[in-house]
This record gives structure tokens, C-alpha cells and sequence, in this order.
């Protein structure tokens, strides 16, 4: 989780004009095993960030699950990445 933070965050934050403060952001926060690892509560704390918690068994309430993730999937679909260079250059 955090090695994608940091590689998906440098190469969004790169791309925007005005940077966005991670504390600034909404998180969904559902106790997935990668949301309770020691790494991802460690950096958490360390930037002052609060997630919004998900009441447990109810991935209904959770916008991305219902919205966002499927979009995703809709627009990857199609993609096919050699390897993490390949999926790191895009």
C-alpha cells in the first residue's frame, strides 16, 4: 500500500498544477488488510490524516466500491501491462 501511495501520489501530484495536500483528501478507510498494516497506520499519523471508517460488512456505503472501482475496471479493462516498468511508465 505504501509503494503504490508513493508511486501513484508522485506521479498525480506531478501532473497538477495546484498540489493537493493529502490531508485534504477523503480516504474510505473499510479494514481491509492493507488499511491496517503497521506502514500504512505509520503514515497515516505521520501526515495528519483521518479516514472517514466504513461501518463493518457494508461495502453498499462505500462510493468506491460502488462508483469508482467499476469505472476502473471499465477503462483497464482493455490494458495489459508487461511488468511494473511497463505499468510504473504510464
Amino acid at each position: 500500500m505504501i509503494e503504490y501511495l508513493r508511486t501513484t501520489g508522485k506521479r498525480f501530484l506531478s501532473r497538477k498544477k495546484d498540489k493537493i495536500r493529502l490531508k485534504d483528501c477523503l480516504l474510505m478507510w473499510d479494514n481491509a488488510r492493507p488499511h491496517t498494516a503497521t506502514d500504512t497506520r505509520e503514515f497515516m499519523t505521520r501526515r495528519d490524516v483521518e479516514p472517514v471508517k466504513q461501518s463493518p460488512y457494508s461495502p453498499d456505503l462505500n462510493l468506491c466500491d460502488r462508483f469508482l472501482f467499476r469505472k476502473l475496471k471499465h477503462l483497464l479493462r482493455e490494458d495489459e501491462f508487461g511488468g511494473h516498468e511497463e505499468f510504473s511508465g504510464r
